[in-house]
C-alpha cells in the first residue's frame, strides 16, 4: 500500500524576504523612536532637577540676587550632562522674603529620527525642552 505524503501549500520562494523587506523600515522607525522618546525624557528629567536645585538655592540665599554666579554653579553642577543649554534666573520684587524665585533652563535636543520626520514636513531642527520652576524665597 502506497501512503500518500501530507502536502505543503506552495508558497513562493523569496516572499519572507519580501515581507522582511516591506518591514524593516517600520520597525526601525519604532526602535529609534523609542531611542529618541528616551533621550527626550532624560534631557527633561536632568533640566527640570538642576531649576529645581538652582530655584532651591536662590531661595535660600536671597542675598546673592542679582549676581546669580553661585545660582548658576549649583545649576551647572547638577545639569553636568547636558551641554549648550540656555539659563534665565529671576526674583520678582526684590528677592525679599516671600518673593519667587524663578530658574528656567531650554535645552535642544537633535532627534535621530529628526531628518525623517523633517522629510515628511513634521519639525524642523532640534525640538526645544523647557522646565521652569518656582520657590517663595524664605
Amino acid at each position: 500500500m502506497h501512503i500518500k505524503k501530507p502536502s505543503r501549500p506552495c508558497q513562493p520562494r523569496g516572499q519572507s524576504l519580501v515581507e522582511f523587506a516591506l518591514l524593516l523600515p517600520i520597525l526601525l522607525l519604532l526602535v529609534l523612536g523609542a531611542m529618541d522618546f528616551g533621550r527626550m525624557f532624560s534631557t527633561k528629567i536632568t533640566l527640570t532637577n538642576a531649576a529645581r536645585e538652582g530655584a532651591n538655592y536662590l531661595a535660600r540665599h536671597p542675598d546673592e540676587y542679582p549676581n546669580t554666579t553661585n545660582t548658576a554653579a549649583v545649576i551647572a553642577t547638577e545639569a553636568s550632562s547636558l551641554t549648550g543649554y540656555t539659563l534665565a534666573i529671576a526674583c520678582s520684587g526684590g528677592c525679599n522674603t516671600g518673593d519667587t524665585a524663578t530658574v528656567t533652563l531650554t535645552q535642544g535636543v537633535d532627534l535621530i529620527t529628526g531628518g525623517f520626520l523633517q522629510t515628511f514636513g513634521v519639525g524642523s531642527g532640534p525640538l526645544q525642552l523647557s522646565s521652569t520652576v518656582e520657590m517663595m524665597v524664605q
